[in-house]
């Protein structure tokens, strides 16, 4: 009877003590798994963020360097020019508003500290010195806004800001051919000689 007893017993603290192992091996799946979550939506977030930000970044900066051109350039051209930046970029941030409202991301609401002073800087050179450095700023703007929204159109996880790149990139790749066009013209109506390095962009 002892030994029944015993045997029971034994039984006992063994299927106890597997219960619990299994118990606690769930709790540590379970745990393994919500990390793994929680990783995988930060890189989402940082990713949608990181994006969001610098292609407000970007339209703001257009905006603010169009205006400035509508005031500044002297060659008619770059004044047609600067209000299509405007218009587009304006466009441009209003949609990426209405997809950061859905991805729960927060826009700059002003120029960074960094892009105000290039707009400061801009705005000291005068007449022809203004309307090359204009352009070449645009040419090299378009570049870096359609390589980020191609990367984004590629591979951004978020489906809202994903569709916005999508739907943005025809026009930053239209107002990269133009800006390219405009380039040469004002290098043509002014003395192509002075044009440093201007190779890169071509």
């Amino acid at each position: 009877m002892k030994n029944i007893s015993l045997t029971l017993i034994i039984s006992a603290i063994l299927i106890y003590g597997c219960k619990d192992n299994n118990t606690k091996s769930q709790q540590e799946a379970s745990k393994d798994s919500a990390n793994a979550m929680t990783e995988s939506m930060d890189d989402i977030s940082n990713a949608s963020v990181d994006f969001a930000t610098a292609a407000a970044s970007s339209n703001l900066k257009e905006i603010a360097l169009g205006k400035l051109a509508l005031k500044k350039a002297n060659y008619g051209r770059l004044k047609e020019f600067a209000q299509k930046m405007i218009d587009t970029h304006t466009k441009a941030n209003q949609d990426l508003q209405t997809a950061c409202y859905t991805a729960g991301v927060t826009l700059p609401a002003s120029l960074s500290k960094s892009d105000q002073e290039e707009v400061d800087k801009m705005a000291g050179k005068d007449e022809k010195a203004f309307d090359r450095a204009y352009i070449k700023k645009m040419v090299g703007e378009q570049q870096k806004a359609m390589e980020r929204m191609d990367n984004a159109a590629a591979t951004m996880k978020d489906t809202s800001l994903r569709n916005y790149a999508k739907k943005t990139l025809p026009a930053i790749k239209a107002n990269l051919e133009d800006a390219r066009t405009v380039l040469e013209d004002v290098r043509k109506r002014y003395d192509p000689t002075q044009w440093d390095d201007v190779d890169s962009y071509q």
